[in-house]
């Protein structure tokens, strides 16, 4: 098996890892008392994304894919910082967190410059790369206001850290759809389950807001 060929394969198996746990995180979130299922199963879905995150970037680049490079920035940034939202409960903004924020920064700024590029060529998934360099810039703008003024806490930390793990995921399962699956035009499918999904997790984090369970979501 060929070096591309092998991390393929490690590849795959972290976002299946990631997608599996994913499901399990999000069902012990509604259900009671399955707090501790949710902590575990949040370990071995970071653990999926990393090894997704550490398997793409040397792929796009023994295949040069400046495409697979960014988006593989854009959904381990939503997976880190949602990992840090989770493990610093004091909400503080340390080093780290401002180096996160500031590459996902400068690469939505790339990806939104990507995706023009590709319009102008007359390719239509310029689209896919500018919505989801959008989101990055939001995502990663919104962290540099919030460690300025102290970070997020309480209620607005734990809503923040659902927003960017279920971001993470919905880029792990658009992943996963665009690989087994195929419709014209292919843009449909890259940006079908963040239209699905954006809405869910709007509606999840007003509940977190509110202070609210968040049982019957399912």
């Amino acid at each position: 098996m060929t070096l591309y060929g092998s991390l393929l394969f490690i590849h795959i198996a972290g976002g299946f890892a990631a997608l599996f746990s994913a499901s399990v995180a999000i069902i012990s979130k509604i259900v009671d008392g399955a707090h501790k299922w949710h902590i575990y199963s949040g370990r071995v879905y970071f653990a999926g994304m990393v090894t997704v995150f550490l398997t793409a970037i040397p792929m796009a680049i023994l295949k040069p894919n400046p495409f697979l490079f960014m988006i593989a920035i854009f959904s381990f940034y939503l997976a880190l910082s949602g990992w840090r939202l989770a493990k610093n409960r004091a909400g503080t903004p340390q080093t780290v967190d401002w180096i996160i924020a500031g590459i996902m920064a400068i690469t939505s700024v790339s990806m939104v410059a990507f995706g023009l590029y590709w319009l102008l060529g007359g390719e239509s998934m310029g689209i896919t790369i500018i919505v989801f360099g959008a989101i990055g810039a939001a995502f990663s703008l919104a962290d540099i206001r919030t460690f300025r003024t102290g970070g997020l806490r309480g209620k607005e930390r734990i809503a923040s850290h659902l927003q960017r793990m279920m971001g993470a995921t919905i880029a792990t399962l658009t992943a996963f759809i665009v690989t087994n699956f195929y419709i014209e035009p292919i843009v449909i499918l890259w940006l079908a389950p963040t239209a699905v999904i954006t809405p869910i997790i709007t509606i999840w984090s007003r509940k977190i807001m509110a202070g609210r369970r968040l049982k019957g979501m399912a």
